[in-house]
């Protein structure tokens, strides 16, 4: 004679444990693929300021070495809907020129910057 208190189906309890372990792992993967966009956006920023600052730097060394003068200017650059602050730092060590070009914007409520340095000197 069969048993009628076997219990070989699946209880509730093991259903609900189930759909919360399920619903943290998609909440998880969400998580994980909003920081991972979020990322791609700061990278495609950053490659942005850094071909602004490469091409502030291109555009010295192709320039005259003496109307380059010691000092530091600020140039705002918008790009789409991001503004970039470009800052341009010369000093004059004598033979060469030290040239600091930094780019900064402001994404995902920090402040972003990269920065390049060259030496220039005359022909």
């Amino acid at each position: 004679m069969p048993n009628i208190n076997s219990e070989k189906g699946t209880s509730l309890v093991e259903v609900m444990v189930a759909i919360v372990i399920l619903a943290l792992a998609i909440l998880g993967g969400f998580v994980l693929f909003s920081y991972g966009r979020g990322q791609i956006d700061v990278q495609k920023n950053r490659r942005a300021a850094v071909q602004l600052a490469a091409q502030k730097l291109e555009g010295l060394k192709a320039g005259n070495y003496d109307s380059i003068q010691a000092g530091e200017t600020t140039e705002s650059i918008s790009l789409g809907d991001l503004s970039y602050v470009r800052n341009i730092g010369a000093e004059d060590l004598g033979l060469y020129k030290k040239i600091n070009v930094s780019v900064s914007w402001e994404q995902m409520n920090k402040t972003q910057n990269v920065g390049l340095t060259t030496f220039i000197g005359p022909e």
